[in-house]
């Protein structure tokens, strides 16, 4: 008897990475994470690659170009709707303009956003994506994103202190790759590690049916390999790391002793190589304040981004937890085991032999005599994570909330992600927000010392049309604004 397959109802947009085309011949991809929902109420993760997708944007019609200063708003029946591909913007953008010299010129875009007469550049091609998927399917549940952490050790006990291991857990998947140089010496590798995790982790590894893997490696690029390798297969939404500047640096430092490129770690494997790539920004560790003065931004207070296509995003989970408590007293401290042990969860494991030492003394003792048990402390530091976001849910809730209509990458920029939200609103009014020079927006993003007291402002002719009203606030921040008709 044959089944009937099972019908798809909907689909969730969890996030979107755009790859410009290899060359001038070649599509353009934008990669998609996506939640399908069938009938029967199950979903499945599923990476859909969209060639040529095609964005919108506007020029004002050219009997109504009587006025050099940029608008913040605009009629749309005053204004010509274009669409093109990402990678064509500028081009595009300069042709409906009139300004066919800038078509491929060096930093032509950001020219030809000052000009008064372009609109809806601003938007990415996956913010937009984001808000096609949620009009398309407005019936679909949203449910929280799935979670997978990694965590690495780096040996205290070499000069440039490579990864030595890496462990990646999500739920009942626990996989770790460790050097084998490290663990040369040791006898019935894995029958021990399986005897102390069940000394010390038999709770969770009860409670989350965790069945670990454990792989031994020549390389550090070969464990990232193997660890990467089941997180494509696992395809969690999010991955995260507790303060992942560390940890990207060094995935950056082994990937340039090894002469190879992360590209073919991080990218989905359905990625084909032409479209591979690798980026990692730093957030910016100070910042300008109105009076001039430079002050160092403290690590949990920066947003790093990485970004490569794949089913999974890089998230730091320490930033996050910072980020998403805005307004209230900071932490004394943002380590791991001080946050864990904030919200009454078990710290780091607990080593008698070792519980004389702290900090570096501890790291190379453990890795000198007891390395079986530093394994298992390894795991338990991704284990440790998963249990606190059980119980925050900063990643698979809060940032997906907070960002709402924009990119992850812009969790940060209160300006960006207020202009993707009132995009959206201004334009079933009828209207069309105007595109904003890059310098404006990084005066808002760098130099403001703080975002309490911001006073979002709009053209009263909108505001009499449309209304406004804000639906959240924190101590006088702005945090959400929406327009209605």
């Amino acid at each position: 008897m044959l089944l009937k397959p099972v019908k798809p109802i909907g689909k969730e947009f969890r996030f979107g990475t755009y790859v410009n085309p290899p060359d001038s011949q070649s599509p353009d991809l934008t990669v998609v994470k996506e939640i399908i929902h069938y009938e029967d109420g199950t979903t499945r993760p599923n990476l859909n690659l969209i060639e040529n997708n095609k964005r919108p944007f506007w020029v004002t019609a050219k009997g109504m170009r009587n006025h050099q200063q940029k608008k913040e708003w605009a009629l749309e029946e005053e204004l010509i709707r274009y669409e093109t591909r990402q990678c064509d913007l500028q081009f595009q953008a300069a042709i409906a303009l009139g300004q066919r010299h800038l078509a491929n010129a060096d930093r032509g875009l950001h020219t030809l956003k000052k000009s008064p007469y372009l609109y809806g550049v601003d938007i990415s091609p996956t913010a937009i994506l984001k808000h096609n998927y949620l009009k398309k399917y407005n019936t679909t549940p949203q449910t929280m994103l799935s979670l997978g952490v990694i965590d690495i050790e780096t040996g205290m006990l070499e000069d440039n202190k490579g990864i030595i291991m890496l462990s990646f857990t999500m739920g009942s998947v626990c996989v770790t790759a460790v050097r084998s140089d490290v663990v040369k010496n040791v006898p019935l590798l894995d029958v021990l590690v399986d005897k102390c995790m069940n000394k010390y982790l038999s709770k969770y590894i009860e409670e989350r049916g965790i069945k670990p893997e454990l792989y031994v490696a020549e390389t550090e690029m070969e464990m990232l390999g193997i660890v990467f390798k089941r997180i494509h297969e696992e395809m969690p939404d999010v991955l995260a790391i507790w303060n992942m500047d560390f940890e990207v640096s060094r995935f950056i430092e082994a990937a340039a002793r090894a002469g190879m490129d992360l590209k073919d770690i991080f990218c989905d494997p359905k990625i084909k190589p032409e479209y591979r790539f690798f980026h990692y920004k730093r957030g910016n560790n100070q910042k300008k304040t109105s009076s001039g003065k430079i002050m160092p931004i403290k690590p949990a207070a920066q947003w790093h981004t990485v970004t490569a296509p794949a089913s999974f995003y890089v998230l730091d989970a320490m930033c996050a937890y910072k980020h998403t408590r805005a307004g209230v007293q900071e932490e004394q401290s943002y380590a791991l085991d001080a946050i864990l042990e904030k919200h009454g969860l078990p710290s780091k494991l607990d080593i008698p032999e070792a519980a004389h030492l702290s900090k570096a003394r501890w790291h190379m003792f453990m890795q000198q005599h007891h390395i079986v048990e530093y394994i298992v402390y390894n795991r338990f530091d991704c284990i440790a994570v998963e249990l606190l976001q059980e119980e925050i849910k900063d990643l698979t809730a809060v940032v997906p909330l907070l960002c709402e209509n924009s990119d992850f990458q812009d969790m940060k920029s209160q300006p960006k992600r207020l202009v993707d939200a009132l995009h959206w609103e201004v334009q079933e009014s009828g209207y069309i927000i105007g595109c904003t020079a890059d310098s404006i927006v990084d005066e808002f993003d760098d130099t403001t010392t703080s975002r309490d007291g911001w006073v979002v402002t709009l053209p009263a002719a909108l505001i009499s049309k449309a209304g406004l009203r804000v639906i959240e606030e924190n101590e006088n921040l702005v945090t959400s604004i929406y327009a209605f008709v």
